[in-house]
């Protein structure tokens, strides 16, 4: 039988979904805008992606769900999450514009320990203290940092960073500070995901 080590790794802080992209064409190039997410009260997760469930009870699909009818679902970028840890790091680094979630993540982990993949691992479990259920998420691999979230990071939306100066901003944003990938596997299965609920690293022994 095999048996699960859990590690608990933070709570659930905020749950959001990007109705349309984050990224819009501007003369000359392409500029990111985080304004257009959207915080809701609990995420329906399924293998196509997430919904997000407003504080009206209204649905949304995030434009990363393969049902969205803008849809940039890849078949592994369904679900992201992101942790406060990172965020701490990126605003010290780039400044307070960077606030928590502005990367677009659906899940915002609040920790005080960085993470990383390792200490991921494969799988991931979502615990709801008040009901009991729990949520169980494969890690796919970090969500790397595009061009435009780089240029929005270091404040430079409308000029060109050299790119030296680029590099260096991708590898500190890189290994998972920008985020990571998650899906469920199972066509028919669903689950939600609320603020308060509990992260586990979920690993076999």
């Amino acid at each position: 039988m095999v048996q699960t080590n859990l590690r608990e790794l933070g709570r659930v802080k905020i749950t959001q979904v990007q109705p349309s992209g984050l990224i819009y064409e501007v003369s000359g190039g392409y500029r990111y805008d985080p304004s257009c997410r959207v915080e809701v009260n609990r995420l329906l997760v399924s293998a196509r992606g997430v919904e997000g469930i407003d504080f009206q009870d209204q649905r949304m699909l995030d434009i990363h769900h393969a049902d969205h009818p803008d849809s940039s679902n890849n078949g592994n970028n369904g679900i992201s999450i992101g942790f406060t840890s990172h965020y701490r790091k990126m605003r010290a680094r780039f400044g307070d514009h960077l606030q928590d979630g502005t990367a677009g993540e659906n899940i915002i982990i609040d920790t005080e320990q960085e993470i990383w993949l390792a200490d991921l691992g494969q799988q991931v479990e979502f615990h709801n203290p008040q009901t009991g259920s729990i949520l169980s998420l494969e890690v796919v691999k970090i969500a790397a940092p595009c061009d435009e979230f780089s240029h929005f990071a270091a404040n430079s939306p409308d000029e060109r960073i050299e790119a030296e100066k680029l590099k260096d901003i991708l590898q500190f944003l890189g290994d998972g500070r920008r985020g990571f990938l998650l899906k469920m596997s199972g066509d028919g299965a669903t689950g939600y995901i609320q603020p308060g609920d509990i992260l586990y690293s979920a690993n076999s022994l």
